[in-house]
Order: C-alpha cells, then sequence, then structure tokens
C-alpha cells in the first residue's frame, strides 16, 4: 500500500475544508483535501452568504473574486403572516459597508475556491476519498487510511482536519466528547418556481400551522423549508402524501400548484436541525472545525459563515503550529479558545428561535403578534445585527490575506 506525504490533510471538501486548504496552500504548506463524493455537487446546503461572510471575505481580499461567480444579491428579507408583512430586514441597516447578503449555490462557492487554491502547487485535492482508519503513533494522529475508488493508501500528515460536517468520520473515529447538543427541529426543503410577483429576498413565513422559510434562490427558484418538530416528519409520510398535500397549502396559497402535482415525498429533502459543540476540538496531531466540531441550525442562515470563520483562524494557528513544529493539542487548541465563545452566543439565540418555531399551537396564534411588536423596538435590528454581522474582524496574520500589501 502506497504512502503519500503531506503537512496538513483535511477530511472534507465542504466550505470550511476547501477555505482552510486555499489559504495554507497560499502560505505555501502542504494540503491535500479528501472529499468523498465524486465531485462538488449538493443541494440544500449552505447557499445564504449573510454579510458577516462577506466581511470576512472582504478581510481575505476574496470578496471581489467570488462575486465573479453566479450568484445573487438579496438586499432585504421579511417576516410574513400570509402576505402581510409584520416585520423586516433591511441589509443596508444591518450594516451600510456590505449592504446585501448573497445566494449562491454551494457547488458554485466550493468551485471557486478549488480554482483559487489549484493556483499553488502545494494544494492538492483527490475526490471519492473516504477515511478508513486515523494513522495514530504514541497516541499522536501521524494521518489517515484512505479508500479512493478502489485503493487504499496512507496520506501522512503533521496535522490531520476533521472538516466533515455534521457527521463526521474523523469525530467519530477518535471518539470526540459532544459537551452539549439539541434536536428539536426538521426542516423539510424543496424547490419551486420563484412568484414572478414577489421580490428577491429571505422571507420567514408566519402562520397558526408551521413555519416556513423562504429564499430566493439564483436560477429563478424559491427554496422552501417548512419546519416540524422532530417526530412529526415520519408521522406525516405513515399519513401519506394527499394528507400533506393540505399541510403544504395552509403554510401559503402560493404552493397550492406545486402540492397538486405530488405523487409521493421525493421532492422533500429534510435537514436535521441539529446543533452541538464538541467538548475539546483538538487531540495531538488533530484538528475538529467547522460543522464537525460546533454545528449550528438552519436558523439566521449562519451555519457557512461560522464554519468558515473558525477555517480561517484554524489556518492562522496552523501556520503558526507548523512553523514552531508543535502539532500538540495545547497548540491547535487556540483554535477554540478564540471561536468557541462566539459560537456559543449564536447557539443559545438559535435555540431561543427554534422553540419559538416549533411551539405548543396556542403560542403559534399569538407568534404574529409578538414579531410585529419586536420589530418596531430597537432590540429588533440588535438581533439582526448580532446573528447576521462578524463582531470584529478575525485576529489574523495580515499575511494570509489576499489583498495586495
Amino acid at each position: 500500500m502506497k504512502t503519500l506525504e503531506t503537512d496538513v490533510c483535511i477530511a472534507g471538501g465542504g466550505p470550511a475544508g476547501m477555505l482552510l486548504a486555499l489559504l495554507l496552500a497560499k502560505m505555501n504548506i502542504r494540503v491535500h483535501v479528501l472529499e468523498k463524493q465524486k465531485n462538488f455537487d449538493r443541494e440544500y446546503r449552505g447557499e445564504i452568504l449573510q454579510p458577516r461572510f462577506l466581511q470576512m471575505l472582504d478581510q481575505l481580499g476574496l470578496k471581489e473574486y467570488l462575486e465573479k461567480f453566479p450568484h445573487e444579491k438579496l438586499k432585504q428579507g421579511a417576516f410574513f403572516v400570509h402576505d402581510h408583512q409584520i416585520g423586516s430586514i433591511n441589509f443596508q441597516n444591518v450594516y451600510s459597508g456590505i449592504p446585501y447578503a448573497i445566494s449562491m449555490p454551494q457547488p458554485v462557492l466550493l468551485q471557486a475556491l478549488y480554482e483559487k487554491a489549484a493556483e499553488y502547487p502545494s494544494f492538492e485535492l483527490s475526490f471519492h476519498a473516504s477515511v478508513m482508519k486515523m494513522i495514530m503513533e504514541e497516541g499522536v494522529v501521524k494521518g489517515v487510511t484512505v479508500k479512493c475508488v478502489d485503493e487504499e493508501f496512507d496520506i501522512r500528515a503533521k496535522i490531520t482536519i476533521g472538516a466533515d460536517g455534521r457527521f463526521s468520520t474523523l469525530r467519530r473515529l477518535m471518539d470526540y466528547a459532544i459537551e452539549y447538543e439539541q434536536y428539536s427541529m426538521d426542516l423539510i426543503w424543496f424547490t419551486i418556481e420563484h412568484p414572478e410577483h414577489w421580490e428577491r429576498m429571505l422571507r420567514f413565513q408566519i402562520s397558526n400551522g408551521p413555519t416556513c422559510i423562504m429564499g430566493s434562490k439564483y436560477g429563478n427558484r424559491l427554496q422552501v423549508g417548512i419546519a416540524f418538530k422532530r417526530e412529526e416528519w415520519d408521522a406525516i409520510k405513515q399519513q401519506g402524501i394527499e394528507a400533506f398535500k393540505q399541510t403544504i397549502i395552509n403554510t401559503h396559497p402560493y404552493f397550492k400548484d406545486f402540492a397538486s402535482s405530488l405523487t409521493d415525498f421525493k421532492p422533500f429533502t429534510p435537514l436535521q436541525s441539529k446543533l452541538f459543540m464538541v467538548k475539546q476540538w483538538a487531540k495531538d496531531g488533530c484538528l475538529l472545525i467547522g460543522d464537525a466540531a460546533h454545528c449550528a441550525t438552519p436558523i439566521g442562515a449562519v451555519g457557512v459563515s461560522l464554519s468558515c470563520a473558525t477555517a480561517v483562524i484554524a489556518a492562522d494557528v496552523i501556520v503558526k503550529a507548523i512553523n514552531e513544529n508543535d502539532f500538540s493539542a495545547g497548540m491547535l487548541n487556540l483554535v477554540q479558545k478564540i471561536r468557541e465563545p462566539e459560537i456559543r452566543k449564536i447557539h443559545a439565540f438559535q435555540k431561543k428561535i427554534e422553540n419559538v418555531m416549533v411551539d405548543s399551537p396556542v403560542l403559534r396564534k399569538i407568534r404574529p403578534i409578538a414579531i410585529t411588536l419586536l420589530a418596531k423596538t430597537p432590540l429588533f435590528t440588535k438581533i439582526q445585527k448580532r446573528m447576521l454581522l462578524m463582531p470584529t474582524p478575525l485576529p489574523i496574520d495580515p499575511q494570509l490575506s489576499f489583498n495586495k500589501q
């Protein structure tokens, strides 16, 4: 069995893994990304990039580069009861420097990061590559054994990164402990044609039934997520598609034609709205980042932003670790020390919002009134800024940036 050598091996070619790989390659650090899928194609994965994500790209000098790729700018969001708007999010008020969010298919984002990283000879990526086991020496991670198509080989690395998502293989193989976890809701996603008379925006649909999240999607499509308590979806499927059609129509009348065309549940993709925090992200020679370490719910559409911010901090710490030849848990734990406080705050806020989204039928009736009143207070803007903006620039070495020095 052949053996490859690199400085950093990254399991997972999602946004966090690809951004980390790009930054390390720029710093002339050898990096090998392992992506278990055959390409970057994926759906219902973090297509809304909030101002906090664009702030981060601006700091890195990558914002203009990314905006050359297919995307759509969304300048506002709104809360609706039926077709009556009861509150709004104006990105100009959130942050005048970047007065919009971006809707970008995740395959486009990943391809953009890949093309930039591929400019550097120190970057390498393998598709169809699954981690089979860890390479351990005296309790220290020294790399992984990989199955790529029909071939198995070892990749030995100074640092091994788990950027392989909420169901992380590395987290399981290394027996990382979860500090806390919440899973109370599923979002059931589907995509339809965008209504011609609707503005391009993020819409939060409040009703006496399920709460609904809708986002204008690049390509004149509308991405819709309906929230149900975690035990409801299995019960809905058991009742059959005919019963579910009326639930969809009750959520919003525009869905009537879509509902009428349904013959089965194939158009729907359930996403577990789960959040958790790994107790200790780093072990000797190994580090978890992104959803593998701190999974967020879809509330606020900030998951990609949080994961990528951790990737940026990880790049900064890894550069220091390699320069100092220190790959210990103590060194790598600097990533968690910097990122954990903000993520805990976001998690706490998401828990509160989720409890409102899946509360009792009695409380559902008063939600429109409560949101209408809240939208008229300064607290509403303050909440938006906390979720959608980075509190401060990321504390990183300017050499990581692509801005002209």
